[in-house]
């Protein structure tokens, strides 16, 4: 499956990794860690490996919540990683690292994504002041997420950053009708101190299965969940909402904690 991306162009490109962790790492060597602990002993294992080979982490983040959609499992950790070819990361994947073993004690599922950038920004530390929400009918009223789409947002910290994720299926393929929604999203995101991470086309799938395929995935940051809402409250999205409607076949809306720019930490 992976020597399929060989047809690639000879150019660099993003890995996205969606991942699922088991609760209890499995395996007497892993006895009393942690799925998530354990998969981290194996991306330990790989760090001067990545390096060697020109890869750069993106971004990666823990999920809090599924606000829109339906994975099962839901995803424990997503993460952009970025290489240099083709050819490196078949060379990377031919490896088994320093911990091979910790991979399949802590791993349960895994979505790899091979990805082409679209859009991407500088990291951005922009923060904000939380204000007073309105209520839940009224958000429901103006966001158009439902009550417990809104509970699941905002049962985090109404402080701290939040990451969006978005895996997007356009109704035309093209995503020519979901334009403009996703035009009016962009002065909104920076009015509420919002900014894109990334976006990319969902290319290929060589690990897990989608069913029906996604077309991209985007990453936006805001500096806390009432940032979110307001964007999704703005006048002008609010007007635009039937090309989001009509665009889209499929949409699953992810709220991601933290952000990592470093192999050492991925994943905590």
């Amino acid at each position: 499956a992976f020597r399929g991306i060989l047809g690639r162009p000879d150019a660099r490109f993003v890995m996205v990794n969606m991942l699922v962790y088991k609760d209890m790492a499995t395996g007497s060597a892993f006895e009393g860690l942690t799925g998530a602990a354990a998969y981290g002993l194996y991306v330990s294992g790989l760090v001067d490996a990545q390096a060697e080979i020109g890869s750069r982490l993106i971004w990666s983040g823990e999920v809090e919540a599924q606000i829109v959609g339906s994975s099962d499992p839901i995803f424990h950790t997503i993460a952009l990683l970025e290489y240099a070819s083709p050819t490196s990361f078949i060379g990377f994947a031919s490896s088994p690292g320093e911990a091979p073993q910790a991979r399949g004690a802590g791993l349960r599922g895994q979505w790899l994504v091979a990805s082409t950038s679209l859009e991407e920004d500088a990291p951005s530390t922009a923060t904000a002041s939380s204000r007073d929400l309105p209520s839940t009918q009224d958000l429901v009223a103006a966001t158009g997420l439902s009550p417990e789409q809104l509970e699941r947002l905002l049962d985090g910290s109404a402080e701290a950053p939040v990451f969006i994720v978005e895996l997007l299926r356009f109704a035309d393929d093209s995503g020519d009708s979901y334009g403009p929604y996703r035009d009016a999203l962009e002065p909104a995101i920076a009015a509420a101190t919002g900014s894109l991470v990334w976006r990319g086309a969902f290319d290929s799938q060589l690990l897990g299965a989608a069913s029906p395929g996604f077309h991209e995935v985007v990453v936006t940051r805001y500096p806390n969940r009432a940032a979110y809402l307001q964007v999704l409250s703005d006048g002008a999205v609010r007007a635009a909402s039937h090309a989001r409607i009509d665009g889209l076949a499929l949409h699953w809306i992810y709220a991601v904690g933290g952000s990592r720019t470093g192999f050492g930490s991925w994943p905590s």
